[in-house]
């Protein structure tokens, strides 16, 4: 009787060894290749922790061969993974479970991937974004170089710097409208929402975040999504924004909340974006037209150099209340409210309401003119 316990306890226990060993083995990707000339024997496999502040985590580095040949298993969670290449190549993945992605080239300007449908939607995705920059913003921003250049009408540039503005809206639409076209609940939608915005957007947003948790309820890029979209509902019209309070140019802590008038223009700035520079003429002609019957300007500066800042403040008579941390993107107030291009504004009524977002130049001197003047 003995024997036959010790004998059943010996198979039970090699038999949940089995399970587990062969459990432990089954990986949830793999990444292989062969790249021809590389410098160094490893490559740097990280994971994007944090999209929009730019976190990643070294998770593996992979041995390659002298043939330039590489293999490693993961039993890792879908998300966004990169590989660096002798310090100076860096590729984005977008990997989803069972799948076997293969990087192969001669050189580091002539790599391939294959393996992931996710990265082929990524790759796609990255290529249509800076078409469209090139197309609608960098084309703009190379007329206004051009007619610098040539001592041109200041008021030409100044409407280019508009529909440099305008056209960056249209860009992230774009953006939007390649989402919505192509990307369904890929995990390549994560990088994507670096640039979501809630204008018109919000209901396909919901809709898109709550499919892709119900495919992936567990994982932490889903939990990322709903942060952004929790943001975005936070910071669409109909939200309240208050609570904010950052040091002025003398050290002294202003609250939003002090000097709110009857509507108040949140401007998020800096010293280096030339449509913001730009805008401080129509902000300044608005603000003198308009303090004395309820106006305010909230101006956030995300300069990371002091006197850079104290400089334009001077410089674009910037004379309302402007506040700055001088940490540029990573200014506290600026990651709370995903702030990721300038110039961005929030006009708000005496509540804090919400009213308008993102509206420059004479779209924004309408809406103004029309607020204070209506009766």
């Amino acid at each position: 009787m003995l024997n036959i316990h010790r004998h059943f306890f010996i198979l039970f226990f090699f038999t949940i060894l089995f399970i587990s060993c062969t459990s432990e083995k089954k990986p949830s990707f793999t990444i292989e290749g062969n790249i021809s000339n590389l410098k160094e024997n490893f490559i740097v496999l990280s994971v994007v922790d944090d999209i929009q502040q730019h976190i990643l985590t070294v998770v593996d580095t992979i041995k390659v061969t002298d043939l330039g040949e590489f293999k490693s298993d993961y039993s890792l969670e879908p998300s966004i993974y990169t590989l660096t290449f002798d310090g100076i190549k860096t590729i984005n993945l977008a990997v989803d479970k069972g799948q076997r992605i293969i990087v192969k080239g001669t050189s580091l300007d002539d790599l391939k991937i294959s393996g992931s449908v996710d990265t082929d939607l990524l790759i796609a995705y990255e290529a249509f974004r800076i078409e469209s920059l090139g197309r609608l913003v960098t084309s703009v921003r190379k007329e206004i170089k051009t007619l610098q250049n040539d001592s041109a009408n200041e008021d030409k540039i100044t409407e280019l710097r508009e529909v440099e503005v305008e056209n960056y809206k249209k860009h992230l639409n774009e953006l939007m409208a390649f989402v919505k076209e192509n990307m369904g609940i890929s995990i390549a939608i994560y990088p994507t929402s670096i640039r979501w915005n809630g204008e018109d957007n919000l209901p396909f947003l919901q809709k898109l975040v709550a499919e892709f948790e119900e495919k992936n309820p567990a994982l932490k890029i889903t939990q990322k999504l709903k942060e952004k979209l929790y943001l975005l509902e936070k910071t669409s019209v109909g939200g309240t924004i208050s609570g904010i309070e950052m040091p002025s140019s003398s050290n002294e802590l202003i609250s939003l909340n002090s000097i709110r008038a009857k509507y108040t223009l949140i401007d998020f700035w800096a010293s280096w974006c030339p449509p913001c520079r730009t805008e401080s003429k129509l902000l300044y002609a608005l603000y003198n037209t308009y303090q004395a019957k309820g106006l305010e300007i909230y101006g956030i500066s995300l300069d990371s150099k002091r006197e850079n800042w104290l400089n334009a403040l001077e410089k674009d008579k910037r004379i309302w209340t402007n506040v700055s941390t001088v940490q540029g993107f990573k200014t506290p107030v600026s990651v709370e409210f995903g702030i990721t291009s300038l110039p961005t504004n929030f006009l708000i009524d005496g509540s804090g309401k919400i009213i308008a977002v993102n509206i420059h130049g004479q779209h924004l001197k309408e809406k103004i003119d029309e607020l204070f003047l209506q009766k």
